[in-house]
């Protein structure tokens, strides 16, 4: 479980760094205010439903773990209305680029994946020369 914390705290960090970015654009290039603003959307939205999977898995591994047989769900539709939220912004608001924050919403999810294939990297580095 301190894996998942330890994930979620660096895809935070680097999701921060992105808004960060986004924002620094959308102050100096005016012709980009629109997609930066439905970049930040997105990356928003997406750490926003990276942290409720988060909890979900924290509590199904719970209830796993105590075997107590209650059901719990993923919490698919929340996440889901979220995405549908943020569609809802871009087509009633023209200040957000709808494109631009279809791309942010897979922000968290590709940050975790690279995440990922640099920790297997780097923990089958050491291995390769005792095998």
């Amino acid at each position: 479980m301190n894996d998942l914390t330890a994930y979620m705290k660096t895809v935070s960090r680097a999701a921060m760094f992105f808004l960060a970015v986004c924002l620094l654009v959308w102050a100096l290039v005016p012709q980009a205010k629109p997609y930066a603003a439905g970049l930040v959307l997105g990356t928003v939205i997406s750490l926003i439903n990276a942290r409720l999977l988060g909890a979900k898995i924290q509590a199904i591994t719970r209830l796993v773990m105590e075997n107590t047989g209650k059901r719990i769900n993923s919490g698919f539709i929340s996440r889901a209305c979220m995405a549908l939220i943020g569609t809802m912004i871009c087509v009633k608001f023209p200040q957000f680029d709808l494109i631009s924050m279809i791309i942010g919403l897979f922000f968290v999810q590709m940050a975790t994946l690279l995440m990922g294939i640099l920790s297997y990297f780097k923990t089958n580095k050491g291995m390769r020369g005792k095998g």
